[in-house]
Formats: C-alpha cells, sequence, structure tokens
C-alpha cells in the first residue's frame, strides 16, 4: 500500500538542504535586499511538512521561480522549462535546486524521476501553470504542472494530491514589496479523477491580490476615454477631423481581456494606471507652466526681458565668485540650523547670522594675507560684501524673473514627456489587448 502524504500519516519528510542550496540562497536573498525589491510570503504556515504541490497561478517566470525559492521557508524546488532560461539563468536555476525539464523523451522522464524522488522524500515542487499561447510540445501536455502530478502519481499512486494555489503580486514601484500568497489545499480530488490539472485549476483563479470590480471599472472606462483621445487627435489631422468618438465604446472582447488580467496580473493593470495618471499630472502642469510663463510675459515689457537675459547671463560667473566666497558660511549656518527660510526667526538671530558672515570674513582675509600679501588681502576685503550682495542679488533675480521666463521652456518639456508617457501607456494597452485577443481568435477558428 502507498505512503499517504499526509502530516503524520508516516511519509517522510524532507532531507537537510545541501551546503550548495543554503550559500545560493543566502546569495540570491543578500542579492534582492542590496539590488532587488523585498519579497515577502503571506500564508507560508500552510506550507505542510509533508510532500506538496505548489501551482502557481502565472505564466512560467525565472524571477518568480528565483523570489520563491529564496524566500520560502521551506526548501522549494521549482520546475521550469528550460527554454525559459537565458546567459546564466542555468547555473542560477540549478545552484537553487531547480528542476529544468525539455519535451525531449529522455529528459523529460530523468525530469520526472527528479520530481519523484523530491516528493517520495516529503518535498514540495512548485509548478507554473499552462501557458495559453504555449509551444506545441506543451499543447500535448509537456508541462510542469503535469511533470509535477505525474511526479505525485509514481510516488503516491493511491493517495491524493495535495496542492496548493500560489499567486503572487508584483507592483510596478521598485521599492515595494513584492508578495507571495498561498492559498489553501483545493481540488485534490478533482484533480486526481481528471487527465491533467487544468479543469481543477478553474478554481483557482480567483486572485487574492485582483482589482476590486467597481474600481476595475473605473480604471476600463479611464482607459476607454484614453483611446477616444487618442482616437480623435488621429482624426483631427485627417479629412475625418469633424467626426465625434463620444459614440465609440471598449469592446466586449477587449474588457474581458484586460479582466483576465486582473484575475492574472493585476500589477499590470496599476502600472498602467500610474502611467495614465503620470501623463495626466504632466500635462496638467504643462497647461499650468504655460499659463504662468504668458502672465509674465505680459507683466514685463521685451526690454525688460532683453535685460533679464542678458543679466541672467553675464552675471552668472560673478554670483559664483560670490558663492566660493561665501561657501564657508553658508556651511556654519546651515550647521547651526541658521539658513532656514519661509520661517518668521526672533530678531537675535539675525544678529547671530552676521556675526557669523564676519567672523567668516576675517577668517578668509587672514588666509588671503597670509598666502598673497596685505595688498592682495585689502581688495579681497573689498571684493566679499559687494560679491555677496550681488549673490543675494542674482538669487532674487532667478527665484522671481529668470524662472519665469523659463517657464516656457519647462511647458515644452512636460508636453514631450507627456507625450512619451501616452504612447508608452498606449503601446502597452495594445499590447496585452493583442496577446488576450489572438488567442480567442484561434480558439473560435478551431
Amino acid at each position: 500500500m502507498a505512503v499517504s502524504p499526509t502530516k503524520g500519516a508516516g511519509q517522510p519528510k524532507a532531507k537537510s538542504e545541501p551546503a550548495v542550496y543554503g550559500l545560493a540562497g543566502w546569495c540570491v536573498r543578500g542579492w534582492l535586499d542590496l539590488f532587488g525589491r523585498p519579497v515577502r510570503v503571506l500564508g507560508s504556515e500552510r506550507l505542510p511538512d509533508s510532500a506538496a504541490i505548489l501551482h502557481i497561478r502565472h505564466d512560467a517566470s525565472f524571477a518568480d521561480a528565483v523570489a520563491l525559492t529564496a524566500s520560502s521557508p521551506r526548501r522549494v524546488t521549482c520546475l521550469i522549462s528550460r527554454r525559459q532560461l537565458r546567459g546564466l539563468q542555468p547555473l542560477v536555476a540549478s545552484s537553487l535546486g531547480m528542476v529544468c525539464y525539455e519535451t525531449e523523451a529522455a529528459r523529460w522522464h530523468s525530469a520526472l524521476r527528479t520530481c519523484t524522488r523530491i516528493l517520495a522524500s516529503g518535498g514540495i515542487i512548485a509548478a507554473f501553470q499552462e501557458s495559453e499561447a504555449g509551444e506545441a510540445g506543451e499543447a500535448e501536455g509537456h508541462t510542469g504542472l503535469s511533470l509535477a502530478q505525474e511526479g505525485w502519481l509514481s510516488a503516491f499512486p493511491e493517495a491524493r494530491s495535495v496542492i496548493l494555489p500560489v499567486h503572487r503580486f508584483r507592483p510596478p514601484a521598485k521599492h515595494e514589496e513584492y508578495l507571495i500568497h498561498v492559498g489553501v489545499p483545493s481540488g485534490a480530488a478533482e484533480v486526481e479523477e481528471q487527465a491533467g490539472l487544468r479543469a481543477a485549476g478553474a478554481k483557482w483563479d480567483e486572485n487574492v491580490f485582483l482589482i476590486e470590480a467597481p474600481i476595475l471599472d473605473r480604471l476600463l472606462r479611464d482607459f476607454e476615454q484614453a483611446l477616444r483621445e487618442q482616437l480623435q487627435k488621429q482624426w483631427a489631422s485627417g479629412p475625418a477631423r469633424n467626426q465625434k468618438v463620444d459614440g465609440f465604446r471598449l469592446s466586449p472582447g477587449a474588457a474581458e481581456t484586460l479582466r483576465r488580467v486582473n484575475r492574472a496580473e493585476p500589477e499590470t493593470l496599476l502600472e498602467l494606471r500610474q502611467l495614465l495618471d503620470a501623463e495626466r499630472e504632466d500635462r496638467r502642469e504643462c497647461s499650468l507652466a504655460r499659463l504662468r510663463a504668458q502672465r509674465g510675459r505680459n507683466q514685463l515689457p521685451a526690454i525688460w526681458r532683453a535685460l533679464i537675459w542678458i543679466e541672467t547671463v553675464l552675471g552668472f560667473l560673478p554670483a559664483c565668485y560670490g558663492a566660493l566666497n561665501h561657501a564657508l558660511a553658508g556651511l556654519f549656518l546651515a550647521l547651526f540650523n541658521l539658513a532656514r527660510r519661509g520661517k518668521p526667526s526672533p530678531g537675535w538671530t539675525w544678529g547671530v547670522r552676521a556675526a557669523i558672515i564676519l567672523l567668516c570674513y576675517i577668517v578668509q582675509i587672514l588666509l588671503v594675507d597670509r598666502l598673497m600679501g596685505r595688498a592682495a588681502a585689502g581688495y579681497y576685503a573689498v571684493t566679499l560684501p559687494v560679491s555677496g550682495a550681488y549673490l543675494w542679488r542674482y538669487w532674487w533675480l532667478l527665484r522671481r524673473r529668470t524662472r519665469i521666463l523659463l517657464l516656457g521652456v519647462r511647458a515644452t518639456t512636460l508636453a514631450a514627456l507627456a507625450e512619451r508617457k501616452r504612447e508608452r501607456f498606449l503601446q502597452r494597452l495594445r499590447a496585452i489587448l493583442d496577446a488576450g485577443i489572438k488567442p480567442v481568435k484561434a480558439a473560435q477558428s478551431q
């Protein structure tokens, strides 16, 4: 009688981790801490002490496999197709104990024997879901999921499968946590009765990280509006410039594709939302900059604008000389927290500031006298207050006059940046819709 893969039923537990696996895991965790994003596993207490299969409800990804392997409290052996690996990834996969399989018969059976041995010893196998756009070999059942199921049947012919769904959430922002959620076992009996895992996997399509329906509906309306705006922009330069786009709506197929993306990878929709928000914010700032620039130009006559540009260019070097002369005084003012602006200060603070600046003047004059002589020190002493006064004047010029004239340039830059973000948004959205609609058309043609 086969050994039952349940805790306390006599099943052997996983062997101690090899030294190479421990060292590789430590290196990967250190790399993720220094250069990657933090990884957190939710529901790790659901991992059994005995054999189990983790059903990762996402397409195969080497980054996901590394994150799960390095962050799991128990040793997890990921199954990944060798065609997914590039460069040094096969070496990293081998160090982390991953099983790289191929559709060729000999190597497939070799990977199957490895999976059987791991499960029989009480280990955990992690397999990705089957891709809808898989290769011909995958369509015949040569996937990591089917490999894990065959390994289970070889190790425990009469025992029910212990399968836990796994979802991962990879936020667009690099500093946010990479979340991995381990769900409760589900559908094991149905999995046994069927030839594969696809039918039972339908019960696990509910991603714990998916966007809620009301928010998703508003998101789809925003995407629809962005597509209408782009269509109106394209028609504005053609013969259909008078045609209205109010009647255009997102097709049911496109909406269903985006809902499938929400169930599988909601972070993709969040990335689109961030691109759209960033583009709209840039356009808002662009409009505000143009308004301020127009107002500044109306307030300043042309002759004054020309004089401001001339002084901005010619006064740069004298201002740099003044900044160099007052660098030491500025350092001391910053150390004593006396350089803050925009807040009312007691009257005595101005006396302290003047004393610090005067003391720095004396020190700098004495240093020039020692290095270059009394005559140079006398000339230098005269330039100190003059350069300080002009530095103040130049700083006022930059903040109150030159900045207004540069708002037009800033508006142009923001408009170009917003256009690039809009293009990135549209390209990403079209790629998602094309990838989701093509498999549907292929299935309908069959």
